[in-house]
This record gives structure tokens, sequence and C-alpha cells, in this order.
């Protein structure tokens, strides 16, 4: 009905100049329209439905040519408004399906409420149809993995990261078949190399596809590599050597007493360095019951904010005293 009253009224619009006999015929049929509008009418509205919150861990199966048709009673000026768009209907799988033999059900007896808060008071609900919507579905494998980066870094002269490059999130969820999740244990980004940086490092990197990941649902897609790029300098402090392991009854002279240690650190916290955070160690058990004539120092102990630091020395001589 209000499909036909639409078609005449923009046929009559579309006409070229409306002299007085077309006023008069559209002044008679605006008539018509309002003492049509003013009658009840029985209609059905069809409902395209919008899925909501459809669970991960279930491969659910959407058609999507699924549609619920409402049978009314109203005014036809109550029901105008239907003619020009289709109203939707949200089933919302948390709260407006019921689960039963591996099927999610959806009742529309008991989602008649959510139905009717579609309408104005004016309109009454005489029926939906169907009755029931089912949505089998199968379960899927949910696994989380980590993120691995695929970067090269070349930074401009002086210049370093004070923290290892982040990833944002540092792990994805993926969702599908057990035969294809089992063959999963991480992923990675694509190959990206940074050239000549000198500024902090915020950049979105999509994640490599592979075979497996082809057969699987990804919660991200990409992820953002995050690094806080500074100014670095270089430091070098004599830090004392410490013999450990010296069986009691032995005595050694060895030289030298300090090994030079070479450290970066950004420039911001240069001052904040202490050569008594350093630690250097001779093992003598390396070298007990054997002729070697030297020990092999090591750098055990390094302050956190030092970025690298190395021995400027690889050998301390010593010798035995009677």
């Amino acid at each position: 009905m209000f499909n036909k009253l639409k078609k005449k009224l923009s046929k009559s619009l579309k006409s070229g100049k409306l002299k007085v006999f077309s006023m008069f015929f559209i002044l008679s049929f605006l008539f018509l329209a309002l003492t049509k509008l003013s009658k009840n009418y029985t209609e059905t509205i069809t409902f395209e439905i919008v899925y909501k919150n459809v669970p991960e861990q279930h491969h659910v199966d959407i058609d999507s040519t699924k549609k619920v048709n409402v049978s009314v009673n109203a005014y036809g000026f109550s029901l105008l408004k239907y003619s020009f768009y289709k109203p939707k209907l949200e089933i919302d799988f948390e709260t407006d399906v019921v689960l039963k033999n591996k099927t999610y059900l959806w009742n529309a007896q008991q989602n008649a409420p959510k139905l009717s808060a579609n309408f104005k008071n004016s309109v009454d609900v005489i029926s939906i149809q169907p009755d029931t919507l089912r949505f089998p579905y199968q379960t899927l494998a949910v696994k989380k993995v980590p993120v691995k980066s695929n970067v090269s870094i070349e930074f401009a002269a002086g210049y370093d990261m004070s923290t290892t490059l982040k990833l944002v999130p540092d792990s994805i969820k993926i969702i599908g078949s057990e035969k294809w999740v089992s063959k999963i244990d991480y992923v990675t980004t694509k190959k990206t190399e940074f050239k000549n940086i000198n500024s902090n490092i915020e950049k979105s990197l999509d994640i490599e596809l592979n075979e497996a990941l082809n057969h699987v649902k990804m919660s991200k897609k990409s992820v953002v590599a995050k690094g806080h790029v500074e100014k670095f300098t270089e430091g070098t402090f004599n830090v004392p050597v410490t013999i450990i392991n010296l069986p009691s009854d032995t005595n050694i002279n060895y030289f030298p007493k300090t090994i030079p240690v070479a450290y970066n650190v950004s420039l911001n916290n240069y001052k904040q360095v202490r050569a008594s955070e350093f630690r250097v160690e001779c093992n003598y058990r390396d070298i007990n019951n054997t002729e070697k004539t030297f020990l092999i120092p090591k750098l055990v102990k390094v302050p956190e904010i030092v970025k690298s630091a190395r021995l400027k020395q690889h050998k301390v001589e010593f010798i035995l005293i009677q």
C-alpha cells in the first residue's frame, strides 16, 4: 500500500510544470493519502539482523540472509516510515541466545520485549516469524602466542635506545582448528629496517603470514613497535680486580690490580654512573691445577642504567708467593 502511494507521489513531483489541474490533482492525492494514513493496517515489517559478541572460541554458522518478520497493527502514520528504511535487530550472543546441543538458539517469544522496543506504543506486535533462529557451531581452539620482532635498527652517530624495543601488544590470540593452532608457537612481524634513527621509534608493523596463519583468525594483524631513543656517550672507569675461590693456603700476586671498563650510557644518566657499581672478578678455579700464569677477568656487575660495557684488558698476570 505504502509503496504505491510513494510511487504516485514521486511521479507527480517529477512532472514538468505544475498547472492548475496538476495542483488540484496533487491536493486531491494528498487528501486521499491523509485519509488512507488515518486508518488502521496490519503490515509485516522485515528486520535485518546485526550480530554482537559472537564467541571467539566457536565457529558460529552465521547466515547473513536470515531475517525476522514482525507482523504489526497500527495507524498508517505510524507505519509510513518503515516503507523507506529497513529496521535492524541486534542479536547479542551474551544475552539474547541460549546454548543447546551445540546450537545457539534465539527465541522470538523471549526476545519480544526487545523487538517491541523498536516501535512506539501506538504499534501493536501481532506475531514474530520465525519463532526460533538456530545458529549451529563448531568448537575452535584458542591460543595466546608471543609476537617477535624482525627489525634491524641503524642509529645515527651517538644515538641508541635506552631500553629494548617493545611491541604493543606483545602477544596475540589465534583462533582456528586444533590442527593449525597447534603448529603455531609464536608469530613474527614483517622484516623492517630503520636507518639513521635519532628520535623515538613508534611504528605499526604487520604480522608476517605463513601457511598456518592463513588458516586461522588473529586477534590482531599488526602491532606497534616502540623505542625510546637518546643521545649516548662513552665513559671509562678503572675497576678493582677481585680474585674469588682462592684457596686459603695459596698466596698470589697479580697485575694489574685494576682494569679499565668502557661503558655506554645516555647523556642524561652519565653523571649518575659510579665506579663502585661495576665489579670485575677472576675465578682462581678456572686455572687451578694447570700451568697457566694468567687469569681471565670477567665483568660480572654493571649498573642498570648502563646500555653496554666492556673490559679493555683481558688478562691478569699472577705469580705464586711461597
